[in-house]
């Protein structure tokens, strides 16, 4: 996935001026004890939907058919307080793959991030400063840069779909007699292991009901496949089948990463969407 960075895409609460009055908020509601503001992170809801095209940034299935769509932490604000209000750690994600598995779940190999200190004694001075660092700027390179840095030291389990491409990490195997399509490392590496345990155990990508919905598409290819493998079907035909395949592989399709692994690893077919 690709984030948007403009100043349209982006709302003014999470940059420039606007991003710090905003952290210097959250800051504020930490000191007392209350919870981070909910009305806050729902104004980049519309941005990431139309970045995801609607789909869940995990198990790519459609928001407006599976389940409701949320605004979700990548690094849960529970543990990543002073990352609530970051634009760079919001997802778009279906209710299922963030509420009832992944939670405030974030496995990690490598160091965690430092919680900010929230002395009693800090000047507003101090705290405006705090405000300033508390996190990135999305139109700022610099500051993305340093934050990414100390991001990667974590070596979370987990892909951020925007700052990792899945794909060559996982691998799918289709079952004919219990029509499913299970997700799998696609390798023994560490990192390819490592992020399809935390997807089966946190994000649920191998749950009955998301198994039996691949499936569905996966026959849908299928046959596409089928069709180009036959040797007396019309060129016009075979055309027609290799177009609606790309579509299939769009990134704006349900599952298109499955559908690019079985036509390009599995068949073996030189098609692009």
């Amino acid at each position: 996935m690709t984030r948007v960075r403009t100043t349209t895409a982006i709302p003014k609460q999470f940059r420039g001026v606007g991003r710090v009055a905003t952290s210097r908020a959250l800051i504020d509601l930490v000191r007392r004890g209350d919870p981070p503001l909910s009305s806050v992170w729902k104004k980049a809801k519309k941005q990431l939907k139309a970045e995801s095209f609607g789909k869940c940034a995990y198990c790519e299935s459609s928001t407006d058919t599976v389940a409701h769509g949320d605004v979700e932490h990548f690094r849960p604000k529970s543990e990543y307080w002073w990352l609530a209000y970051c634009f760079d750690n919001y997802t778009f994600a279906c209710q299922i793959c963030n509420q009832s598995y992944k939670g405030s779940n974030f496995p990690r190999s490598g160091t965690g991030l430092t919680a900010p200190e929230l002395a009693e004694s800090f000047t507003d001075a101090a705290l405006g400063a705090m405000a300033e660092g508390l996190c990135p700027d999305p139109l700022d390179e610099a500051s993305l840069s340093a934050h990414n840095v100390a991001l990667a030291k974590e070596r979370a389990h987990l892909p951020d779909p925007y700052a990792v491409d899945p794909e060559p990490l996982f691998a799918w195997v289709a079952d004919s007699v219990l029509k499913e399509v299970e997700v799998k490392a696609r390798s023994t590496r560490v990192a390819s292991k490592r992020a399809f345990a935390a997807a089966v155990d946190f994000l649920g990508l191998n749950r009955d009901e998301l198994m039996r919905r691949r499936y569905k598409v996966y026959e849908v290819a299928k046959a596409f496949v089928d069709v180009l493998a036959a040797t007396d079907v019309p060129t016009s035909v075979r055309d027609l089948a290799t177009e609606q395949l790309k579509k299939l592989m769009h990134e704006s399709a349900e599952y298109a990463g499955m559908v690019r692994y079985f036509v390009n690893v599995e068949w073996k077919l030189d098609i692009e969407p």
